[in-house]
């Protein structure tokens, strides 16, 4: 049984002003915080070029070389889709009737992992208590990496900024055909209780997995008559691309060399306010990059997602310069690296300093 945590009290007017400018802007411009007709178009735009993306694989049969390249793409491009659709999904921030969002949630598990174990790690764990270690599940999934300076240390974790550029590249792959299973079966996801899995969440994800494995493996083999093992070798470069992809918006956000891992006291109380923890945990990065903004699904825009995980991110942008100000005037520690690769060799840095010294657990 994990202890219950608290934040320390807010101390200062910097969250009630930060909601009432952000509030102030949506009724000036007469906006909602949902979805407005630009994320709806690139629902439907992101969605239609995944499905073409598919279809040429069965066009260009002749070419090895072209059908491993469509393969590359939709890993990459899946990735996009669950940043662009599933994670807004998952915070009811796209449409105001919480069925529709929820509908929308099935791009997960289409795209071979289980919605359901996802927003339970997301929402019930990492967005509860980010960068906390043993209740942030989205931050501390494996004990190869050791990316919490407290968490236990492995000889092994002296060579990690060596070795996890090769795990990484294995991330989905392990997402698709293990971690959704140890999940199923584990009591708790972080802070998160999974004690009462439903049992009906456990046939969806064997029949979405079935049919996302047999989409890109049993289907090109039977319809194409291409070999098992070109098969297979596609569907694995499928996910090692889009692996890289994931791990590099994620590894942007929190988990820096300059990240922050606060601790509770003995009375189990965290050291700062939910507001000021937020903006010390999370780092923004790209902001001035189109490309990153169009393709990243706001995950660049990440301190104000903390803040605001409710609102979608086609706002992001906007908003998050109300942010910046705001952090400003409250000196709150407000972070963000200008380029992606800048953001990602920082992550290795931290990955570094954590190989060297054995901390204490205690």
């Amino acid at each position: 049984m994990i202890e219950k945590i608290t934040f320390s009290p807010e101390n200062s007017n910097f969250l009630n002003e930060l909601k009432e400018r952000i509030d102030y802007y949506f009724k000036s411009k007469k906006i909602s915080h949902f979805a407005n007709a630009t994320m709806k178009i690139k629902l439907v735009v992101m969605s239609l070029i995944y499905v073409l993306a598919y279809v040429a694989i069965f066009l260009v049969e002749e070419s090895h070389v072209l059908m491993y390249g469509l393969y590359a793409f939709i890993g990459a491009w899946s990735v996009f889709m669950g940043l662009n659709i599933g994670h807004d999904a998952a915070h009811n921030a796209i449409f105001k009737r919480p069925g529709a969002n929820q509908a929308l949630l099935l791009v997960f598990d289409l795209l071979g992992t289980n919605s359901y174990n996802w927003v339970n790690r997301h929402i019930g764990a990492h967005h509860v208590y980010p960068n906390i270690m043993d209740y942030d599940s989205d931050i501390q999934q494996t004990s190869v990496v050791k990316i919490f300076p407290n968490d236990k240390h492995h000889a092994y974790h002296r060579l990690q900024h060596i070795y996890m550029p090769l795990v990484y590249m294995l991330y989905i792959f392990r997402w698709v055909v293990y971690r959704d299973f140890k999940d199923a079966f584990s009591k708790r996801i972080g802070v998160f209780d999974n004690s009462n899995y439903p049992k009906k969440e456990l046939v969806k994800m064997i029949f979405f997995k079935l049919f996302y494995l047999s989409q890109f493996i049993l289907i090109p083999v039977l319809i194409l008559k291409v070999s098992w093992l070109f098969a297979i070798s596609s569907f694995f470069l499928l996910t090692v691309v889009g692996s890289l992809v994931i791990t590099f918006v994620l590894l942007s956000t929190h988990v820096g060399e300059d990240a922050q891992f606060p601790k509770p006291n003995d009375q189990q109380v965290l050291p700062h306010s939910w507001s000021y923890h937020q903006v010390l945990t999370a780092s923004d990065f790209g902001k001035s990059n189109p490309l990153i903004v169009t393709l990243f699904g706001g995950f660049n825009f990440h301190v104000i997602h903390h803040l605001c995980p409710h609102i979608c991110h086609i706002h992001y942008p906007e908003i998050t310069k109300i942010l910046v100000e705001t952090c400003q005037k409250y000196n709150y520690p407000y972070r963000s690296e200008k380029y992606l690769i800048s953001a990602v060799i920082s992550h290795f840095r931290l990955l570094r300093n954590n190989s060297k010294i054995a901390y204490s657990t205690k």
